[in-house]
């Protein structure tokens, strides 16, 4: 007797669920790659903002811990506020000083320029961070100017250099210190949409007298920061006699985007959110207290 043998493959109904199947769990997992692949390219971009900008808090607080002002009747000091109206109405404060500078600079042969006190320049631009140039694709760009002491002791610290330091539209400091360095060479930090400086002078026993620098005013809330000179607006030569005080301490505050904000903010025009949204969201803020170890004299 023989036994019939039957061989049972699948039904078409039966291949084509399967098929449904496998391209639905192929497009979850599709998903969720892509769903990671963006939270670790956010990420990414947060930490490599973040750590731009500590070693820009760095530099900066090492910049103003190594202040030196005189009281002799001409400027050392200027921080003037300002407003960076392309793209978002940014706060920023560009910075003119004398720092007595801790790591000291070099010439082309590796030799060690003398002198201790270096010309110290910041400002903040929105530009290619590439080139400096203001084609290409943009951001912000916080740049630092350091003038060797030799140049510095030689052609910025006389009294004709100082009667009035350069403001905070002068793109250069003496002949040939750009600010922003030839081709954006000075660049020390980007995304940095906000830098500001709250100035503190030192108590001077009073509880009535402010130790916090402003000046109030619809335009313009926080002043000018000038020591010495015709203009100064703080210690000996102030006009105000509670401002005729030294600096105590300041407050540095940055306010870094996100590589991911960045990329939202040149092309905020064409998008639903504002400027003021895209910092919002897609920022941080540092703030780090320096003192003022030396005194005037």
């Amino acid at each position: 007797m023989k036994r019939s043998m039957k061989s049972k493959g699948y039904t078409l109904i039966e291949i084509m669920v399967s098929t449904v199947i496998i391209i639905v769990l192929f497009g979850l997992a599709i998903q969720i790659t892509g769903e990671v692949l963006n939270a670790w390219s956010r990420t990414s971009g947060k930490l490599s903002a973040s750590s731009e900008a500590r070693v820009a808090m760095d530099v900066i607080a090492n910049d103003l811990e190594g202040i030196v002002v005189r009281n002799d009747g001409h400027e050392w000091f200027r921080a003037e506020n300002d407003i960076l109206k392309e793209p978002a109405k940014s706060k920023s404060v560009a910075l003119r000083f004398f720092s007595v500078i801790k790591n000291k600079p070099t010439d082309s042969k590796g030799i060690t320029i003398p002198g201790e006190i270096s010309a110290v320049a910041y400002n903040v631009h929105y530009v290619n961070p590439v080139d400096g140039s203001n084609r290409g694709e943009k951001a912000f760009v916080l740049y630092r100017l350091e003038v060797d002491p030799e140049t510095t002791y030689r052609d910025l610290l006389d009294l004709s250099s100082r009667e009035r330091l350069p403001n905070k539209k002068s793109p250069n400091w003496g002949e040939g210190n750009l600010v922003k360095g030839m081709n954006g060479d000075n660049y020390l930090a980007s995304n940095i949409v906000g830098f500001e400086i709250d100035f503190y002078l030192e108590d001077d026993g009073n509880r009535s007298t402010p130790r916090l620098y402003f000046n109030q005013h619809k335009k313009n809330p926080r002043r000018s920061v000038i020591y010495g000179g015709r203009e100064a607006t703080i210690g000996p030569q102030a006009k105000l006699e509670h401002y005729q005080r030294a600096l105590a301490y300041a407050d540095i505050k940055l306010t870094v985007l996100s590589d991911e904000g960045a990329e939202i903010m040149r092309n905020v025009a064409q998008r639903s959110e504002t400027p003021a949204d895209v910092i919002r969201l897609h920022s941080e803020k540092f703030i780090r207290r320096v003192h003022f170890p030396v005194k005037p004299f």
